[in-house]
């Protein structure tokens, strides 16, 4: 049991540390608004993420097989990328120093994390690959204890991995001049369009030919 807790808290540190939209997100917002918004936002998507898992554990994902629901799922995640993106563009044009933007406290940091997590089911099938996982470790018949074990580990990592990216944003912040803020959110609101972009592409593919 330490073995597999040590290896999915190991997991989780390599898991948070890919770059991807969580990440750029938690840069953007907390270069304007601080600790608190990258805090908020990182554990925004500690809790969707937490929400995939027990969807995955408990058997539910059966419901995810629907191409309905799939397509809903990414053009709502493509929703919120193409938002989040006009966003940081408008945050670009609002304010030159990240310490005074206009912009830093008009969103829900905390509920914009659990979105973008949800909108992602490429998380549940993170947590459906699990049992192979666990296989892998040694466990050849996962046992629920097991489960939930590599579940805390997994889970203990990323919500520590909330104070350290927010705390990382909160010391870079103090070293950005107004022109790097400015670039920063341009090419965040770059990136972020691009992946809206390239999820609208997908889903509209994966409803034309299933």
């Amino acid at each position: 049991m330490p073995v597999l807790f040590l290896s999915a808290f190991i997991m989780s540190i390599t898991f948070a540390a890919q770059p991807g939209v969580i990440a750029l997100e938690t840069i953007r917002r907390g270069f304007t608004g601080g600790w608190r918004p990258a805090f908020l936002l990182e554990f925004g998507s500690l809790v969707g993420d937490a929400t995939w898992a027990v969807i995955a554990l408990l058997g539910a994902a059966v419901l995810f097989q629907n191409r309905l629901i799939s397509v809903l799922f990414g053009f709502f995640g493509c929703f919120l990328l193409l938002r989040f993106a006009w966003g940081a563009y408008r945050t670009s044009h609002i304010s030159a120093n990240p310490q005074y933007s206009k912009n830093a406290g008009r969103e829900n940091p905390f509920a914009a994390g659990v979105a973008l997590s949800l909108s992602n089911p490429g998380n549940l099938t993170f947590w459906l690959g699990m049992s192979g996982t666990l296989v892998a470790l040694g466990f050849v018949d996962p046992r629920p204890i097991d489960f939930a074990v590599f579940f805390a580990g997994f889970m203990g990592a990323q919500f520590l991995w909330c104070f350290f990216m927010a705390w990382l944003v909160t010391v870079g912040r103090k070293l950005i001049t107004p022109r790097s803020f400015r670039l920063i959110n341009r090419l965040s609101a770059i990136m972020l369009a691009l992946l809206g972009a390239s999820l609208a592409l997908g889903t509209i593919q994966s409803a034309l030919h299933p």
